[in-house]
């Protein structure tokens, strides 16, 4: 079995580094920002293992302009493939 995961994750930027913090996650595989209200920031980190998104939380929240991170939600698909199927 494989697993995929998809965290949630609201950053806080300071409002004169809005723009710094979109294009630095914008430069980032596997992040995507789906909301921006003032700098209040929604947004999902995929990957195939818990430490390489694990470590791209780590990096959102030290990014040069982020006041505050919260992890708010986390699934971890393990559906078989299809070659893992029982036939």
């Amino acid at each position: 079995m494989n697993e995929y995961h998809v965290c949630g994750v609201l950053l806080m930027s300071r409002p004169e580094s809005t723009a710094l913090v979109e294009r630095s996650i914008g430069a980032m595989p596997g992040v995507e920002i789906h909301a921006n209200e003032g700098g209040r920031m929604v947004v999902t980190v995929e990957g195939d293992a818990y430490e390489e998104c694990a470590n791209l939380i780590t990096e959102l929240s030290t990014l040069k302009g982020v006041a505050s991170s919260s992890l708010v939600y986390h699934e971890i698909d393990t559906a078989a493939l299809p070659e893992e199927s029982v036939q």
